[in-house]
């Protein structure tokens, strides 16, 4: 369907049959590149099918020929992904290290921390719908996410220096507390990703074990005993990084006793 078919009084229903199999072709891939489940790309579909149509095909008669049909629907389609995501979930505003992570990470996040799904069922989400990742990498995708709690969220790159104890009496109290701050951060990133999300999330979060239990739906007694398993490794990783047995105890002895 040519521009000017568009510009001099073609039936608009017409140029929407005639090119609806383009249009559902644009939906899939937009629908797969958010990675949407099956369920919500057919929800999609039937609402970008609904607001073409809406009041006597508006969107295709504003068409001026200005570019491309193809590439006119395709800036319809994207646009109304946004506004259907805004409809459907809220203006949810992605963190800007899922952003950089790009659809899946954006996906992965909304997952976890807008829908609400434990972290093992949203790796089995995003796979299930063709994510080219293995359960690994989207554990360790998910460990480098800021963990938000509502409309609230704390990034690794906000944390204050103060967030961890600190001996007073050190003769250089600020170059240690850096110093140990960056090993905290090295010795933490070292642990499986899952470990390293729920020690982010006590941590820099100062999130209670029953918020960390309820947000990864797990149990919140074997998380206590994990917790001292996770603590016990960091401790260890401390210690092999020159920070000696009392003060690595003295960093980690309070996460679990919040």
């Amino acid at each position: 369907m040519t521009s000017s078919a568009v510009t001099t009084g073609s039936n608009p229903e017409s140029i929407f049959l005639a090119n609806l199999a383009q249009i559902d072709r644009l939906i899939a891939l937009i629908a797969r590149r958010h990675a949407l489940n099956p369920s919500d790309a057919e929800d999609f579909r039937a609402w970008a099918h609904e607001k073409i149509i809406d009041c006597d095909y508006a969107v295709i008669r504003k068409f001026g020929g200005r570019s491309s049909l193809s590439t006119y629907l395709t800036t319809v389609l994207v646009n109304l992904f946004r506004d259907y995501r805004n409809a459907r979930w809220g203006r949810w505003r992605p963190s800007a290290e899922a952003k950089r992570r790009g659809p899946i990470g954006i996906r992965l996040e909304e997952l976890i921390y807008r829908d609400g799904h434990p972290l093992r069922e949203a790796v089995q989400i995003l796979q299930a719908i063709g994510a080219p990742l293995s359960d690994a990498d989207l554990l360790r995708l998910a460990a480098v996410l800021p963990v938000r709690r509502g409309h609230n969220e704390v990034s690794l790159e906000n944390v204050e220096a103060t967030s961890i104890a600190v001996h007073p009496n050190l003769e250089h109290e600020a170059d240690d507390m850096l110093a140990l701050e960056k090993l905290l951060h090295s010795a933490v990133a070292s642990l499986p990703a899952e470990d390293a999300l729920i020690m982010r999330m006590r941590f820099w979060s100062g999130m209670s074990v029953a918020d960390i239990a309820r947000t990864l739906r797990v149990e919140q007694k074997p998380l206590y005993r994990r917790l001292d398993g996770i603590q016990a490794d960091l401790r260890a990783a401390l210690e092999s990084r020159g920070v000696d047995r009392t003060r690595a105890i003295e960093i980690l002895g309070d996460a679990t006793t919040r």
